[in-house]
């Protein structure tokens, strides 16, 4: 079972074409299909993109297909499994590691099965938005790092976390608000995954493997120093300058960048999610104190500390 949930763009197979798919023979499917454990979702109708936002509980959900592609969001450090039907009639598996995203081709079957509760969010786009939003270019199945879509494009990693908050609230949020959110991070995400200028600048940079093992060891070393060297060897180079110029086909961004922009994001969950100090929070993400870190999160997103915690 492939392990994608720190890999980079990752292409299973190519859906050339959908015939010759096994599919159900359920003329309209619906968008939400049953749960094994009753569980239902609730999702707010789009005139182009359908969206669900929720905190579930840990679920599965059997054999199912949508005529509409599936943009999904684990936003969550937790573990899932996409199982995705083959056009020889076979499954294969897949184990996430959150928080990625994942982006299943319409009319193709699949199921999901979430072993621990998580915050999602899923995407459900119209074929004629898909077509207009990616000038003729087709989806496929792909299950991309969340970090890495938001270091290519901040929307992506500031919609994410709007959707995180919707999770959480008790009550029902604005239909409209909704939407308009899902229609945005959608447009966005398909660009970014998909878009021929996004595929051209990735070409010839780091292995799916290296682009694995170098963004869980950043991520999992924030608060340490981190130097070329180490990135260069954790993803199998010698050569720091040759490591460097394929992070940066890979990322947009150089090693340095990309690590700064996690330890903004880390340090802006915690202060969304925890009462410490600033000062604590830039020591655990690798500041070197809180000025340091205001530095860099105008640099990165251009708001302060103060603007995410009064």
């Amino acid at each position: 079972m492939p392990a994608l949930g720190h890999a980079g763009i990752f292409k299973p197979m190519t859906y050339d074409s959908l015939e010759g798919w096994s599919v159900p023979p359920v003329p309209n499917p619906p968008l939400l299909p049953p749960a094994t454990n009753g569980y239902r979702r609730s999702l707010y109708p789009g005139r182009g993109v359908s969206v669900y936002c929720d905190r579930h509980p840990p679920n599965e959900w059997p054999e199912h297909w949508h005529i509409q592609d599936q943009i999904s969001g684990l936003l969550d450090a937790v573990e899932c499994f996409v199982r995705i039907k083959c056009l020889d009639g076979k499954w294969t598996d897949f184990h996430v590691q959150g928080p990625a995203v994942w982006v299943i081709p319409g009319g193709t079957p699949h199921a999901l099965i979430y072993p621990k509760e998580a915050d999602m969010f899923t995407l459900y786009p119209e074929q004629a938005f898909v077509r207009e939003t990616l000038e003729g270019q087709r989806t496929e199945f792909e299950i991309v790092p969340l970090s890495l879509l938001a270091s290519r494009d901040e929307v992506i990693g500031q919609l994410s976390k709007a959707f995180s908050r919707l999770c959480r609230e008790l009550g029902t949020a604005n239909p409209l608000y909704v939407e308009s959110i899902g229609t945005v991070l959608a447009t966005h995400i398909l660009r970014a995954m998909f878009a021929p200028a996004q595929r051209e600048d990735l070409v010839g940079g780091l292995p799916d493997g290296a682009l694995r093992r170098v963004v869980r060891h950043i991520d999992e070393q924030l608060a340490d120093e981190l130097c070329l060297i180490v990135l260069a060897n954790t993803a199998g180079y010698r050569s720091t300058s040759y490591f460097g110029k394929l992070f940066r086909r890979s990322f947009g961004l150089t090693p340095h960048d990309y690590l700064m922009r996690r330890r903004v994001a880390r340090a802006e969950e915690l202060l969304e999610s925890t009462q410490l100090k600033a000062i604590e929070i830039a020591h655990m993400c690798g500041f070197s104190d809180d000025t340091m870190m205001a530095r860099w999160f105008r640099r990165v997103s251009d708001r302060l500390p103060s603007d995410i915690r009064p």
